[in-house]
């Protein structure tokens, strides 16, 4: 499993390759069980919406990956789109709010999707300590032909303030281009981003490692992720072996301010990853093993954690799986989950719909949803 994108993407989480409808309908309104808490639709009419963060003082960022655009290549359902329809969206007092429409404080950013905007790949990452300073994660290929466009983003890590325009921090796909860390390949998708305060993590899904930059906007490995195996892992050929690749998909704090990562694990059943990576040095913490197509992962401040399974459950329709500290995991129905993060009180705040534009029946449009322990 290498690079994640929209349609127009060769491998892994492309909607045409997968076959699968790109707008998913809303679950029932909560658990069967009255004594659980209903999840709330936060956010609505978001475009792509994929990874989430939590400003300091709470205010929740959303990555929106767009729609694409008017520019096109290829023909049909070939054809790929580009336009600067990608954006960062804020909620204020997210605890509180319900149905908002979320207010886009960065805009201009590169996206990539077929003509219909369904999958849309962009800015897949978000991360601000403060609006003042906001990282985004890029991975967009504008095709040959096309002009007019920001090129300038295509990998990279970009650094905005609300209402300002992003400006490149540093070059990902040049860095794996000259290291490649993972030793499989020259492959890089920037796809989650987290800052750390001194330093910015970025998670290269296709190169297979967490990257750390720098004041200066210097790069360096964080983490280089192991390779899956066991079970069907075990059969599947894979740059020289067999087992699967980690594929990093996101970042969020821990609990006691380390690191969280979620690892789709090629997509493989049983293969999905969440790792706890020491903040300073990288080194793996802990593991949880036992999930499916993980996008988004973060914990409690009772070390609870929750996982979004893109295409979990039953029906593959998206789940998101409780892992209490102590106890039996518990999954809750949310149609094509992503980000993840919680706050201090213990909301849950998750992306809904995560490959499906802000337009739409109603239901299938990209949206956050706020969820507590007690949803399961």
């Amino acid at each position: 499993m290498r690079r994640l994108a929209c349609a127009a993407a060769t491998a892994g989480l492309a909607i045409t390759t997968l076959g699968i409808s790109p707008a998913v309908a809303a679950p029932p309104a909560g658990p069967a069980d009255a004594s659980r808490l209903a999840p709330v639709p936060v956010a609505r009419n978001l475009d792509n919406p994929r990874q989430l963060d939590l400003t300091d003082d709470g205010v929740l960022v959303i990555a929106e990956s767009g729609t694409g655009g008017r520019n096109c290549a290829g023909e049909g359902e070939d054809a790929v789109c580009v336009g600067t329809t990608g954006a960062v969206s804020i909620v204020r007092r997210p605890s509180k709010a319900q149905g908002v429409t979320a207010e886009r404080v960065v805009t201009g950013l590169l996206s990539e999707a077929g003509p219909s905007g369904f999958g849309a790949t962009g800015n897949d990452g978000a991360s601000a300590r403060s609006l003042d300073e906001i990282f985004v994660a890029k991975d967009v290929d504008v095709p040959d032909g096309i002009s007019g466009l920001p090129e300038e983003q295509e990998g990279k890590l970009l650094r905005a303030a609300a209402g300002e325009p992003a400006a490149v921090v540093a070059d990902v796909r040049a860095f794996e281009a000259a290291n490649d860390p993972d030793r499989q390949g020259i492959e890089s998708n920037p796809y989650a981003v987290l800052d750390l305060g001194d330093r910015v993590l970025v998670a290269d899904a296709a190169g297979n490692d967490i990257l750390a930059v720098d004041e200066r906007g210097e790069i360096s490995v964080f983490a280089v992720l192991p390779t899956i195996s066991g079970g069907a892992c075990d059969s599947r050929q894979n740059q020289g072996g067999r087992f699967c690749d980690p594929v990093p998909t996101s970042l969020t704090f821990s609990r006691d301010g380390d690191v969280i990562v979620a690892g789709l694990g090629s997509l493989v059943p049983g293969a999905g990853r969440v790792w706890e990576l020491d903040r300073r040095t990288g080194a793996i913490q802990q593991t949880w093993t036992g999930f499916t197509g993980v996008t988004g992962a973060a914990q409690d401040q009772a070390g609870n954690l929750y996982v979004s399974e893109l295409f979990g459950g039953a029906d593959g329709a998206g789940q998101v799986v409780f892992v209490p500290k102590n106890g039996a995991r518990a999954t809750l129905p949310v149609p094509r989950p992503a980000g993840v993060v919680v706050d201090q009180p213990g909301n849950v705040y998750v992306a809904v719909n995560s490959m499906s534009p802000g337009t739409g029946a109603p239901g299938s449009d990209g949206q956050v949803w706020r969820l507590t322990k007690r949803s399961f």
